[in-house]
């Protein structure tokens, strides 16, 4: 088991969650220690806010044709930017790769046909 530094004293300990340093009490929390962990947050955080930002956004914009191309593009760099295939060193299982990968393609598919039919209505 791989050890850390606590954050209050320094003291090597384990990077499990839920251990207590013997030194200061510190327990080490879910976003402490392993790397792969932080960005498994991040990645996680970034999959839900991303969809819901790029429709409001998109759907806000749709009165202008100037503002609603500007939107598509904002949108079309955070679908990028959100891309299971950025983060694939953080999948322990199949499962989850594809897991994430199918409601990253689900989300897109529907901002896609929105965007498509926006443009019709322009």
């Amino acid at each position: 088991m791989p050890l850390i530094k606590c954050n209050e004293c320094e003291h090597l300990i384990l990077s499990r969650i839920g251990t207590i340093c013997p030194n200061c009490g510190h327990t080490v929390s879910y976003f402490e220690g392993d790397k792969n962990r932080k960005k498994y947050g991040k990645f996680f955080a970034i999959s839900l806010i991303i969809p819901f930002f790029s429709f409001f956004m998109i759907l806000l914009t749709s009165t202008s044709f100037i503002a609603f191309n500007i939107a598509v593009i904002i949108y079309a760099i955070l679908a990028y930017i959100s891309s299971p295939f950025k983060f694939k060193e953080i999948f322990f299982t199949t499962f989850e790769k594809f897991f994430f990968l199918g409601i990253w393609s689900l989300a897109n598919a529907l901002l896609v046909t929105m965007i498509y039919n926006l443009y019709n209505k322009f």
